[in-house]
């Protein structure tokens, strides 16, 4: 039997995920609405599997996955969210948590997830492999000091006058320095220039040692 704690500050939607699991006999389900209370419930009972709400008001999904790794290492833990999964596949990597779901997922993809991770098998998302490709490309990423500089200037808000005018050379000049490093960080504007650095702890850290 595997034993599931569903937490989600949404009574209703707390109700409509526990329903999922009406007439599978292979899973126990049991719900917590406040997040603050499951380090507490794991001391008198402890799950196979924790299903996470990420944007909870009290404290947020994967801070209390951080928590329940801390009090129960080989606990299992599926973030549960109605956000772009994507953005949050960084953590799986890291192995901060073990699946992602969306709340839009059907039923059978739910309970299949939640089976595979007990028996020691890993779910990923489809275009994860895409992903892992892309952020070992961009670990590889070696900037000059040039590229650099763009880039804190960007991260500042820097328009590309304001650019320009830093580097003593012509808007036209900068247009081309900015399509050489979106190029380079294969990223199609600066909006997703700022959301890469801020994605990548190695990225983020050669920014810092200028």
């Amino acid at each position: 039997m595997i034993t599931v704690l569903i937490v989600d500050d949404h009574p209703l939607i707390l109700e409509g995920t526990k329903s999922l699991f009406q007439g599978i006999n292979d899973i126990t389900i049991e719900t917590e609405s406040n997040p603050e209370y499951v380090i507490e419930r794991m001391r008198q009972k402890i799950f196979d599997v924790y299903i996470l709400d990420i944007n909870m008001t009290t404290q947020d999904g994967i801070s209390l996955a951080k928590s329940i790794k801390t009090q129960q290492e080989n606990a299992l833990i599926i973030l549960y969210t109605g956000d772009n999964i994507r953005a949050y596949y960084s953590l799986i990597l890291e192995k901060k948590i073990d699946g992602i779901l969306s709340k839009t997922a059907p039923s059978e993809k739910v309970i299949n997830t939640i089976r595979s991770l007990a028996h020691g098998d890993v779910i990923l998302p489809k275009d994860f492999i895409d992903f892992f490709t892309c952020k070992i490309q961009q670990d590889n990423i070696k900037l000059t000091n040039k590229e650099k500089q763009l880039l804190i200037m960007i991260w500042e808000g820097y328009t590309n006058k304001m650019i320009a005018e830093n580097l003593d050379v012509t808007q036209r000049t900068v247009e081309r320095y900015l399509t050489q490093l979106f190029k380079l960080l294969d990223v199609p504007s600066r909006a997703k220039a700022i959301e890469l650095i801020k994605e990548n702890k190695l990225l983020l850290a050669q920014l810092d040692d200028m």
